[in-house]
């Protein structure tokens, strides 16, 4: 037996003398990623029990005298809430940049790999802390095509030893359970990317077991690699572990418990780790204490920079948040300060690192909150929240710190993209010219879309863009695609149902609301488009049920409560209506459509002054909202006569509505009343040239008296008579 061996082999040794024998194999520096995640911020997803734990294991092992005694400083060790998908890539960065030829590079994962759908055979994912159930695609997870990307660049371009492990097939109700998603994360894994050793928990279609009988609470296959590093699988007793004999000892060891199989890749000759004689002894007289105190794993830099004035400010104004902003009081101002100071050279490299990913967290979270469908995140971009547009800005800086050779530069351009772009059309859906504002900001989706084609979110943004065109069908097959890349993502399927909508298939439309309210009942827009589809219908109770059952799910979502609103208008409940308008109201004052809702219950109320106040709110946040201007024309003309305000709301409405030609007649009377009766005459023509036919109107409304009693005025209605 194995043990038996290593024993008598062991027992010859304590003969002789012993020489120090280094636990490595490589001659080179070792660094490790080890990340570990039990317990996902997404309820959604299962939690594990132990992968945590596994990462604590292997990182102790790591700082022992068995696994080379690497230093604290060159282990990042991610658990749980620490191992979000920014952390991770962070520490990526990190393993790459001080990564040389002749080192060794170790990534180790323990937790929930999947994905999400069955089109995407080749795509995998392994789950960060931040992870999204409803989307993996842009949210919490880190790609297994990226991965592949980082081990090349290691292995190939850098020429370090890549040893990579992975615990990625727990099992767990995953979203892509009923593709295969964890099968096919599995099988990306198991593929060689470079010329990297990799150690799998199981096959692709098996399931990794975690248990309280291993080690006090471990992953099955991770308490017994470790045994085996250790040396329990030194079958020929020559003081090294390879890779050949640590497959032929998990095999031995684990399958033997579990229908669960390891894999490796890579020669089965190539040396992983050298023996320590007293821990291998110790392990084979079963006297290995479980659950040693872990080494502290925090990176160290030089002592004096932790007292360097510079290096302080850098730290505060990063905690702080002040990323880019003041500029002379940043922590990018800061860091740049400090790359002229040669005693702070030495921590550069991973200060940069920090700065990039704070950079880039904000982005993140935001995308992370969208593809969750949270209200906050969907209000944010509802009522167009100014912080969207530091984002790009904060993107570009952490890609510029990076260097464009950087594996993960794509990424980032790509995500500043997609903000870009995002920012222009909230921008667009307020502008009169927004055709052109939505033609760029098409284009900055495009370039997103070039860097990350499976970026469901991406496709979704599309196809609001061509919403906004009024391009139907281009805009459903943009949402069709955003919801096959990700079909538990309840947002693009709510956006189906409002294009078909905006389309006039009714039908069609209910039935895509109801299947996003199948997805998620608690997501509002789907059932607002239920209420308005039953108030195109006329069917104004219903839309007043259904507006009361999207605010019992979600009572700050201000388009409920103006649907509740224009509803009960129809029923002339108008005190009641204005409850509505006023709910909203306090939920976004700077919603133009309920200020403009509130501003014409106070009109025909006859309350014309509290009517102005809510037409100009409406007019602050929405300046191009033409039929505000109009009302305003239309009480400073006749309800609390000031001509000269009444004429600039006018010349704004014509603006905004060039042919609508009754906007001319009013202007004229606006000039009329002035006594400026020249101008009057011309608006008034280019009215009649126009197409206005009503003479009679012309001929009796007092805002034309004075106009009336100068001949021209009869002679030009003489030139338009029937």
């Amino acid at each position: 037996m194995r043990i038996m061996a290593s024993l008598l082999f062991l027992a010859l040794l304590t003969t002789s003398a012993r020489g120090q024998i280094g636990a490595m194999a490589g001659k080179g520096a070792t660094r490790a990623v080890i990340v570990g995640i039990s317990d996902y911020e997404d309820s959604h997803i299962p939690k594990l029990h132990f992968a945590h734990r596994d990462a604590q294991a292997m990182t102790e092992f790591l700082l022992s005298d068995s696994g080379g005694k690497v230093k604290p400083e060159h282990i990042k060790m991610l658990l749980n809430d620490k191992a979000t998908r920014g952390e991770i890539t962070t520490a990526f960065y990190w393993l790459i940049e001080e990564s040389k030829p002749g080192d060794r590079a170790i990534i180790y994962f323990s937790g929930h790999g999947d994905m999400e759908n069955k089109l995407l055979m080749d795509q995998g994912y392994l789950l960060a802390y931040d992870a999204k159930a409803s989307n993996y695609m842009g949210s919490g997870t880190f790609p297994v095509e990226m991965l592949q990307k980082v081990v090349q660049t290691l292995s190939v371009k850098l020429n370090t030893e890549v040893i990579l492990i992975t615990d990625a097939c727990r099992s767990g109700e995953l979203a892509g359970k009923a593709s295969g998603g964890v099968l096919a994360t599995n099988q990306g894994l198991s593929r060689q990317f470079a010329n990297e050793v990799k150690l799998l928990s199981c096959e692709p279609d098996q399931e990794s077991i975690e248990s309280d009988q291993w080690g006090g609470g471990r992953g099955l296959f991770s308490y017994f690699l470790i045994q085996g590093l250790k040396g329990l699988a030194d079958e020929d007793a020559n003081l090294k572990v390879d890779l050949g004999e640590i497959e032929d000892y998990l095999e031995e060891e684990v399958s033997k418990r579990a229908d669960q199989d390891p894999m490796k890749v890579g020669s089965s000759r190539v040396e992983l780790f050298r023996v320590n004689e007293d821990t291998l002894l110790a392990l084979t007289q079963r006297a290995l204490l479980e659950g040693e105190a872990i080494a502290a794993v925090n990176s160290r830099g030089a002592a004096d920079t932790i007292v360097n004035p510079l290096y302080q400010q850098f730290q505060l104004a990063l905690s702080e948040g002040r990323l880019l902003y003041p500029e002379n009081n940043s922590a990018y101002s800061f860091f740049r300060q400090m790359e002229q100071e040669e005693a702070l050279q030495p921590i550069l490299g991973a200060q940069r690192l920090n700065l990039a990913a704070a950079l880039q967290d904000g982005a993140q979270q935001a995308i992370n909150a969208y593809l969750e469908a949270s209200p906050e995140e969907m209000a944010r971009r509802w009522q167009y929240d100014e912080s969207y547009r530091q984002y790009p800005e904060y993107l570009n800086a952490a890609a510029e710190l990076l260097g464009s050779d950087n594996i993960f530069y794509d990424d980032l351009k790509g995500r500043q993209a997609y903000f870009e772009g995002l920012v222009l059309r909230l921008q667009g859906e307020i502008m009169p010219d927004k055709d052109s504002i939505l033609q760029l900001a098409l284009e900055k989706q495009e370039l997103a879309l070039s860097k990350d084609s499976l970026a469901a979110h991406v496709y979704n943004e599309l196809g609001l863009i061509y919403l906004r065109l009024k391009k139907y069908t281009r805009s459903l097959e943009f949402f069709e695609q955003a919801h096959r890349l990700s079909p538990s993502w309840v947002v693009p399927v709510g956006n189906i149902s409002m294009s078909k909508l905006d389309m006039g298939r009714i039908e069609e439309a209910a039935e895509a609301a109801r299947d996003a309210l199948e997805l998620r009942e608690d997501y509002v827009p789907p059932r607002c488009n239920l209420a308005k589809i039953a108030f195109t219908q006329g069917d104004y109770q219903k839309a007043e049920q259904l507006a009361k059952e999207a605010i019992a799910y979600d009572s700050t979502f201000t388009n409920a409560y103006h649907i509740l609103g224009i509803a009960r208008e129809k029923m002339n409940q108008l005190p009641q209506a204005k409850e509505a308008y006023l709910k909203a109201f306090h939920l976004n004052p700077k919603d133009a459509l309920v200020n403009y809702s509130l501003g014409y219950l106070a009109l025909i109320g006859g309350q014309a002054e509290e009517a102005a106040a809510y037409f100009k709110t409406a007019i602050r946040f929405h300046p191009y909202y033409a039929d505000a201007h109009y009302n305003l024309g239309f009480i400073y003309l006749s309800e609390l006569p000031d001509f000269p305000e009444s004429e600039k709301y006018f010349r704004q409405y014509i603006k905004l509505r060039p042919a609508d030609m009754e906007g001319l007649v009013l202007l004229a009377c606006a000039l009329s009343l002035q006594g400026g009766q020249d101008q009057a005459l011309q608006w008034l023509e280019k009215a009649l040239e126009g197409g206005f036919s009503d003479l009679d109107e012309l001929r009796s409304t007092p805002f034309l008296q004075q106009l009336r009693s100068d001949p021209r005025f009869a002679e030009l209605l003489s030139r338009y008579e029937n």
